[in-house]
């Protein structure tokens, strides 16, 4: 079955969903942005170091910038015995060029993105798998209603990058259904890293058993959590 993909405008050369009224990444400094909040707020490089962490799973993979962060991050201190297995989904997906036009401005990531771009999967509903680097890295991504894709994946999940748009925007992304979902593929020990500190975010984790705390925000953001 064939979903909806992402309507944008762009502004200044930054995408713009139409549906949310909301920019997928900061215009100025969206990389180190993204690396702020979801790699450094999961110490995922240390834990990447030390190999305890396997898995990695996320909510709206939008451009895919963070997991290009992550897999960056991987590529700099993988030992080469070491696997990542990275878990997106994403109701409205963008289309292959419109990523494309995205990645061509970002050459850092291009061994990466064109991976990436080889295998991107037609916008049909489900599970698609894509294989990079050798096999060091998975990329399970899920196409369609986040809730209803989790409820269907098996996985224990090391550390979560909840990066739907803005709870005010898109509510359904930050839902006590979702966040019970979040907490049935977690163990002890698993760690959220989010760019909001809304309340309706904060007890929603609360209410399933994170222990949840705001932390500095990124450049002129006063909080996260």
């Amino acid at each position: 079955m064939l979903i909806q993909k992402a309507t944008i405008n762009w502004d200044e050369g930054t995408p713009k969903s139409t549906v949310f009224d909301d920019i997928y990444y900061n215009t100025i400094d969206g990389i180190e942005e993204a690396d702020y909040v979801f790699v450094q707020g999961n110490n995922i490089s240390n834990r990447l170091t030390n190999s305890n962490i396997q898995t990695i799973a996320e909510t709206g993979f939008g451009t895919g910038l963070n997991f290009l962060n992550t897999a960056q991050a991987f590529q700099q201190l993988n030992t080469g015995k070491n696997r990542l297995h990275f878990i997106s989904v994403e109701k409205f997906p963008l289309d292959k060029s419109a990523l494309q036009k995205i990645y061509n401005e970002w050459p850092q990531f291009k061994e990466i993105t064109d991976q990436l771009l080889s295998q991107y999967p037609p916008q049909a509903a489900g599970f698609h798998r894509i294989s990079l680097l050798e096999g060091k890295i998975q990329l399970t991504l899920m196409l369609g209603d986040a809730t209803d894709c989790l409820s269907k994946l098996v996985a224990t999940v090391d550390a979560w990058y909840l990066d739907g748009f803005s709870p005010s925007k898109n509510p359904d992304m930050w839902s006590p259904e979702l966040f019970r979902e979040i907490a049935r593929l977690s163990k002890p020990g698993t760690t959220f890293s989010t760019f909001t500190s809304a309340s309706v975010v904060r007890k929603g984790l609360q209410a399933v058993g994170f222990d949840v705390r705001k932390q500095p925000g990124f450049g002129k953001k006063r909080e996260m959590s």
